[in-house]
């Protein structure tokens, strides 16, 4: 059994690309910066942290997930098919 392991703001900001936040907002993350791809707002991944649904690596695999916004931000593993 694998089991979740809760994903930083300093591990986002490192193992993600772009994040994707519960109000449908798309921000690719430059280091420690998260810019918004719709209107280029710059702000750091720790203000957007608590908003973050999905977090998308540079191969476009999702590596993070959280179902609600008071649930914490965990490590995100694809179930096989059998």
């Amino acid at each position: 059994m694998v089991s979740k392991k809760r994903l930083s703001h300093v591990d986002l900001s490192c193992k993600a690309n772009s994040v994707k936040t519960f109000d449908n907002e798309i921000y690719e993350l430059k280091g420690s910066l998260a810019i918004n791809k719709e209107n280029g707002n710059i702000q750091p991944v720790a203000d957007i942290y608590y908003r973050v649904r999905t977090a998308v690596n540079h191969h476009k695999n999702v590596i993070a997930k959280r179902k609600h916004t008071n649930d914490e931000l965990y490590t995100y593993v694809k179930k096989k098919a059998d």
